[in-house]
């Protein structure tokens, strides 16, 4: 447990009285051993003080003591207290204490006797292993005081040694006469007694004198009761021989006791000596194993070190061979690289070659769109329009136009003009001859000839209703339709209050189904019969009087019939959900065929949505079960006004019936649906005018394109002095026009103003 000692070379050349010096034990913590060191200062003033410390063997530990040891010697010099220092390096610190008592021969020492935590007014023993060991075990020369926050707990008193002429004699005594038993040798006597108080000594040779007197006594009544001469000769005798005895008897007690206690004395060292062995065989032990751990711990290290060597010479050799794979790599990456350069310069050539050419064939393709402007009829036609300053479409005759005029129409097609786009094609707007249209886009179906599209659209030509959207014209090379466009959006987008649309009145909605109905009885009265079979919210556009108009009517006219039956195949519906349609006839779903009553199912729904502006998944049931439980108020849109309930029950039980599943089980359009919904478009005609005057407003002249014919957004100034939406007159200038659209005269320059004021009051109106 211990190590070799180290004390202070200073402290150990110094001569210092032992009698007249106190050493005070403390530890490494400064603030635990102070207050030993205080009581020990405040009860010899007279002393001098030499601290006594035990530390660990270490370089660390060594510096930490010093700094320790250095606080309490500056505590010790506020005191103006002499001090001297001395330590030992030893991993126990009791077995440390003993040694140093040992070789400096302390005779007074003061220590802890338990921490300050464990003190109370009723300790009076020794807490703490350290103490309790170094009381067992220091030498017993050494006088121990033991403290504990400032007060004393215990003394353990030191004792010096008798000489042999001390001990001698009252052992003699006490063995020859008293019957004491001799101690077995000196050693255990020394451990027990240390040294003998005069009063004993003086105790023991009275009980040996009056022993001596009491057998004189005695002998001297024998002597008087016999005869003077004989018995005086023998007392005499008895006497001398008594005495010789007790002679012989103390020369052999003192030659005894002299040999136990030189035998005590010889073993009392050799067990200090052995002490002293076994204390440094285990700090022997204690460096071997520390020697075997720190050689451990090298060996660690050194395969630790030999692991870490070879890896990073793994890791060199997977470097070099990488570096080297990456010269290889660097080498052909640099033939490639070559190589890649003159495919680029001869790739740089072909583009700018490519380039001319296509200049060339631009400058071509212009040419002959010119010719060709040029060489048609229409020009003349569209030149004397533009001088009158108007186009008028309300003509019975159906314009033919060229893929050229549909083209620039639709910006080449540009995705922003798609208004719409369903089963049979996309619908583009745009702009033919200053006015707004909208553009059909039919499927290019091989197989129906250009006669049949002709006389499909022949048929549609001769078709005009209000509530129809007027056919202007034709392109049979895009077999495209163009007709007017009906700027104020769909019944959908006012049903769903798209844009900010405010909800649409009752009246107003009554007023919509009973328009529908008009145009379903004129387009079913046509000969041949027109069906529209595509009916729905969508198809049903709205006018800025809020007057509604059917679109896409008689579109299966224009398509073939093969490849009409193939696209209305139920199958093929249901797997393209973007082209099936809630609101189509069942009848029609399964066998394909389109009637008159596939209309009357349509508009069924068309009237139940105008009713509750529900959406149409579960609504005839929902309508159904309402209708059923008389609680049908509870369905119809609020957001239109407050319904007629027995009116708008009655509209109910119609749209129901248009939407029996059996075609034979619905009513008929001229003698039932319009006998219901005429007398109730009549009964509420006053209020429709002065719902329609607070619906709708008026918007000013000077914030609509003349071009676009809406709302400006971005209001653009052209050197006419008038104002256009930007891309209108941005659209006017590419397309190589060099006049106004207004005055048809020729504009002086190209360059455009914004119109910021008239940008703010657009802004401020809220349109």
């Amino acid at each position: 447990m211990g190590s070799v000692s180290v004390v202070d070379e200073t402290v150990k050349k110094k001569s210092y009285d032992v009698e007249n010096t106190i050493f005070v034990a403390v530890g490494k913590n400064v603030s635990k051993s102070q207050s030993a060191l205080f009581w020990a200062v405040h009860n010899f003033n007279a002393k001098k003080i030499c601290l006594l410390h035990v530390h660990a063997d270490s370089d660390l530990e060594r510096e930490k003591m010093m700094d320790v040891l250095d606080q309490y010697c500056l505590i010790l010099d506020q005191e103006k207290v002499q001090v001297d220092k001395v330590w030992i390096e030893m991993s126990s610190v009791e077995m440390g204490i003993v040694e140093i008592i040992d070789q400096y021969d302390i005779r007074w020492l003061v220590m802890g006797a338990a921490a300050d935590k464990y003190y109370s007014s009723k300790l009076a023993g020794l807490k703490s292993k350290k103490a309790r060991f170094v009381c067992q075990h220091a030498p017993i020369s050494c006088h121990i005081w033991f403290a504990c926050k400032g007060c004393l707990i215990y003394t353990r008193e030191g004792r010096n040694v008798k000489s042999e002429e001390e001990l001698s004699l009252p052992l003699l005594l006490m063995n020859s006469d008293s019957g004491i038993e001799e101690p077995e040798s000196l050693g255990s006597y020394t451990q027990t007694h240390s040294t003998f108080d005069a009063e004993k000594e003086d105790d023991n040779l009275g009980f040996f004198l009056e022993t001596f007197n009491n057998q004189c006594a005695l002998h001297s009544d024998i002597s008087s009761n016999t005869e003077e001469e004989k018995i005086e000769g023998q007392a005499t005798e008895a006497t001398e021989q008594t005495c010789h005895k007790l002679e012989q008897a103390i020369l052999v007690a003192k030659d005894s006791k002299q040999m136990a206690f030189e035998e005590a004395v010889k073993r009392w060292k050799e067990e200090d000596d052995a002490m002293e062995a076994k204390c440094k065989a285990m700090a022997l032990e204690n460096l071997c194993v520390k020697e075997i751990s720190l050689r451990k711990e090298m060996e660690e290290k050194l395969a630790r070190g030999k692991q870490d060597i070879e890896k990073t010479k793994n890791q060199r050799d997977t470097f070099v061979k990488e570096f080297q794979k990456v010269q290889e790599q660097k080498s052909v990456l640099e033939d490639q690289l070559a190589e890649s350069s003159g495919v680029v310069k001869g790739l740089e050539e072909k583009i700018l070659s490519a380039v001319e050419l296509l200049i060339s064939f631009k400058k071509q393709r212009d040419a002959a769109r010119t010719e060709c402007e040029n060489a048609r009829k229409e020009v003349n036609r569209q030149r004397k329009l533009v001088r009158m300053g108007a186009v008028s479409f309300c003509r019975s005759e159906i314009l033919e136009f060229s893929f050229v005029d549909i083209n620039e129409a639709t910006h080449d097609f540009d995705p922003s003009w798609k208004i719409g786009e369903g089963r049979y094609g996309s619908v583009y707007k745009g702009i033919l001859r200053h006015v707004h249209v909208a553009i059909k886009m039919l499927p290019s179906y091989g197989s129906q000839s250009q006669l049949d599209f002709q006389n499909g659209v022949e048929v549609l030509s001769r078709v005009r209703h209000p509530h129809l959207v007027t056919l202007i014209g034709t392109c049979p090379e895009s077999k495209s339709l163009v007709y007017e466009h009906v700027r104020n959006g769909s019944l959908e987008d006012s049903l769903a209050c798209k844009n900010k649309r405010h909800p649409l009145p009752w009246q107003i909605r009554i007023h919509i189904a009973n328009e529908i109905c008009s145009a379903l009885i004129f387009l079913h009265s046509n000969k041949p019969c027109i069906i529209h079979g595509s009916l729905k919210p969508s198809k049903v556009l709205l006018d800025d009087n809020l007057v509604s108009k059917l679109s896409d009517f008689g579109i299966s006219l224009l398509v073939p019939q093969g490849e009409r039956m193939r696209n209305d195949n139920p199958m093929s519906n249901k797997s393209n959900l973007n082209f099936t349609s809630l609101y189509d006839d069942p009848g029609y779903t399964e066998t394909g065929k389109l009637t008159p009553r596939s209309d009357v199912y349509s508009f069924g729904i068309i009237l139940l949505r105008l009713l509750t502006g529900k959406p149409v998944p579960g609504l005839v049931k929902y309508v159904k079960c309402a209708l059923e439980e008389e609680n049908f108020k509870t369905l119809l849109d609020t957001s239109s006004g407050d319904w007629p309930v027995e009116d708008a029950k009655l509209l109910a039980r119609l749209a129901l019936r248009c939407c029996e599943k059996n075609p034979l089980n619905r009513p008929d359009l001229v003698s039932e649906i319009w006998n219901i919904l005429e007398p109730m478009r009549a009964s509420c005609g006053d209020l429709l005018s002065s719902s329609r005057s607070k619906e709708l407003h008026r918007i000013p002249s000077h914030f609509v394109c003349p071009i676009f014919q809406e709302v400006m957004k971005d209001p653009q100034i052209a050197a006419d002095g008038f104002t256009y939406e930007g891309d209108a007159i941005r659209g006017w200038l590419k397309s190589g026009h060099n006049t106004s659209p207004m005055t048809n005269l020729k504009l002086e320059h190209c360059n455009l103003l914004p119109n910021h004021a008239l940008h703010q009051a657009i802004q401020e109106s809220g349109l």
